[in-house]
């Protein structure tokens, strides 16, 4: 007596196969954003900063980068970033409320001249014991971190979830952009793959 539901391998097999595809899509979608201009990193720089601290202009004007420079965080808000960045030196300027709502809902999050300790006072504690961070780096440098708030409802821990916590040197915009892709790439590959359920015993 044969039967319709595939076997367990097959189903596998096949939610691989689907989540293979919903990447693939969604890489393509993102090239296709950033070349017909649209925003991918959305960097809050405003006038408060010292013009010797801020990050070169030359770069960031690129569009295969897809970066909008605001400086008012009313036009932050209206933006809903993938990627939000933010320069150290303003980052007392924003409410800490939104910046905390967009780490929970899995924004790749980028500190300008801010190491993991200084993130972790504005986003998440945790982030401090799963930063591997030994290297004290000279400005300019960024701290990039995401985390999956469908895999790690909690403050994060090593191997909660999908998480990135990095401490880099700023060399370019075009390494930068290159960073945050793979850390949006590796939280979105963590949340196409299937994981075990736990169940209850009852």
């Amino acid at each position: 007596m044969s039967h319709s539901l595939a076997s367990p391998k097959h189903r596998i097999a096949w939610i691989f196969s689907l989540s293979a595809a919903v990447l693939a899509m969604f890489l393509l979608f993102e090239q296709v954003v950033g070349r017909l201009g649209f925003d991918f990193i959305v960097y809050y720089e405003p006038s408060s900063v010292a013009l010797e601290r801020r990050l070169p202009l030359e770069e960031r004007e690129n569009p295969e980068f897809a970066i909008r420079t605001v400086d008012d965080f009313q036009d932050l808000e209206f933006r809903a970033p993938t990627v939000l960045m933010i320069h150290g030196d303003a980052r007392t300027e924003i409410e800490r409320e939104y910046l905390v709502a967009e780490f929970e809902r899995g924004t790749v999050m980028i500190f300008v001249n801010v190491r993991p300790d200084g993130v972790a006072d504005i986003l998440d504690p945790g982030i401090v014991s799963v930063a591997k961070v030994t290297d004290a780096f000279p400005p300019p440098f960024y701290t990039l971190v995401v985390k999956s708030a469908e895999q790690c409802p909690g403050p994060l821990e090593p191997n909660c979830g999908a998480f990135v916590v990095e401490t880099r040197k700023f060399v370019g915009f075009a390494e930068l952009t290159d960073r945050a892709r793979d850390a949006l790439d590796r939280r979105m590959r963590a949340l196409l793959t299937p994981t075990a359920t736990v169940v209850s015993p009852r």
